[in-house]
């Protein structure tokens, strides 16, 4: 293990893996708060009406022989 760390400098290795996590996580938080597409703002009332209110059925009913 001490000669990878010969090889590599371990604060750049430190900042490099705080910035990796950083850009994960605000692109994930991103996501996440982005809207209606993955469904996960049902905790807030106003998002839920609004989600209620969008919901149609999937499918249309077939046609009567």
């Amino acid at each position: 293990m001490w000669r990878i760390w010969r090889v590599i400098d371990p604060r750049k290795a430190i900042v490099g893996t705080g910035l990796l996590i950083a850009f994960v996580s605000t692109t994930i938080h991103l996501i996440q708060i982005s809207g209606d597409r993955y469904n996960i703002n049902n905790w807030h009332p106003d998002t839920a009406k609004m989600a209620s209110a969008k919901a149609q059925p999937q499918n249309a009913a077939l046609p009567q022989k």
